[in-house]
C-alpha cells in the first residue's frame, strides 16, 4: 500500500505465516501485489534450531503437526496459490508467481532441520552473529 506499482515478497516460516494469515483478506481485497513464500517445514523452525544447536536435541512443542493446504487456503481468500516441492520447481514457480498481478502464497516446502543464519548465539551478541552452521553429517 506505501509502494503502489511494486511487487512485495514476504518470506515467513510456516509458524509465523499461520499468526497473521488473516492479513491475506485485506491483500485480495485491495488487489495487492504481495506474494508471501512460505517456508513449511511444519516446525518452528528457528525455536527448533536452538533446541538443536544448544539443548542436545531437546525439542519440545516445536512440531506444528498440521498439514495445512496452502494452496488451497490462497485459493479460498482469493489469491493464487502455488507449491515449490522440490529445486527443479523453483524458478517456474516463483516466475509464474511473480508474473500473477494480484496476492499469491507460494508453499516452499523444506526440510524440518534447514538452518537459518545469521543468527544471535544464546548470551552473544548481536555485533557476532553465527553466520555458518555445520551439517549435521559434517559435525
Amino acid at each position: 500500500v506505501a509502494s503502489p506499482g511494486k511487487t512485495v515478497i514476504n518470506v515467513a516460516g510456516d509458524g509465523s505465516f499461520h499468526m497473521n494469515l488473516m492479513e491475506l483478506s485485506t491483500a485480495v481485497k485491495l488487489n495487492l501485489p504481495v506474494k508471501v513464500l512460505v517456508m513449511n517445514n511444519n516446525v518452528l523452525g528457528m525455536v527448533r534450531q536452538w533446541q538443536r544447536m544448544f539443548y542436545e536435541k531437546r525439542f519440545s512443542h516445536t512440531t506444528l503437526e498440521r498439514d495445512t493446504d496452502y494452496v488451497m487456503l490462497a485459493n479460498s481468500f482469493g489469491a493464487e496459490g502455488y507449491t515449490i516441492e522440490s529445486e527443479a520447481d523453483i524458478r517456474p514457480v516463483l516466475e509464474e508467481a511473480l508474473l500473477s498481478p494480484g496476492p499469491a502464497v507460494i508453499n516452499c516446502v523444506i526440510d524440518k532441520d534447514v538452518n537459518v543464519v545469521p543468527m544471535v548465539p544464546q548470551g552473544g551478541s548481536i555485533d557476532k552473529p553465527i553466520l555458518e552452521i555445520a551439517c549435521e553429517e559434517d559435525a
